[in-house]
């Protein structure tokens, strides 16, 4: 039976994501992103790769924000999954992260798209593997400087998949992109997410517009400053 939702709370999250169009040029043919009202997750987990793995901790990530919100709520019966045990170093089934996203995003964020509360999600992902020692000394390395700690993102996304390529390219100042190839995961949302969780980490506006090539091919240019 499927778990009742708790009621709805709007969230007030500010988004302006047209504030640099006219302004900057994408390079790529990006724009900004239109998040789907709908995500069909048995499509998405059926373009995932045999054996493509994440860790644990970004599962955590989105249990942990449902479990704040509505203690009772059973997130991985509202994804279609049984419940287990999720270690935050140990390798889980991508396809259990998609699922559980979206689930999630429809209890956090009843109000908006979707696709917009999956996004949002990927932004509180990117500080999840700063919590761990390796992490907190990376960043204390990087420290605030989001040019820096976007030329080694594509660090973060080989721990938090095991298939698919990211590369960094800068495109001058205040101005990069990643390339994904072979990546169907959720990049025009997640993926998104997790960029501008990286700006607000380090305390900069900015912007991510999207460029699909295909379900697990595009790009993210992102403006800053």
């Amino acid at each position: 039976m499927r778990p009742s939702r708790p009621q709805p709370q709007a969230l007030h999250i500010p988004d302006d994501l047209r504030h640099y169009r006219g302004v900057r040029t994408a390079r790529y043919g990006a724009s900004p992103p239109r998040f789907p009202d709908g995500i069909d997750v048995e499509e998405s987990v059926r373009l995932l790769p045999p054996g493509a793995t994440t860790k644990g901790m970004f599962l955590l990530d989105a249990l942990r924000k449902v479990e704040d919100r509505a203690p009772r709520f059973d997130l991985f019966a509202a994804a279609g999954l049984e419940q287990h045990r999720i270690l935050p170093f140990f390798d889980y089934p991508f396809s259990e992260l998609m699922r559980l996203l979206v689930a999630a995003a429809e209890v956090l964020y009843p109000t908006l798209q979707v696709g917009d509360g999956v996004r949002r999600l990927g932004r509180s992902a990117y500080e999840a593997p700063l919590q761990a020692r390796i992490g907190k000394l990376l960043f204390a390395v990087v420290g605030k400087d989001f040019a820096r700690v976007a030329s080694l993102g594509v660090r973060g996304w080989k721990i938090s998949a095991s298939f698919g390529k990211v590369r960094f390219e800068s495109l001058g100042e205040g101005h990069a992109a990643y390339h994904f190839s072979d990546f169907p995961a959720f990049i025009d949302t997640y993926q998104v997410g997790v960029v501008e969780g990286a700006m607000s980490a380090c305390r900069v506006d900015g912007e991510v517009w999207v460029k699909l090539d295909g379900p697990g091919d595009g790009t993210l240019e992102f403006f800053w400053g």
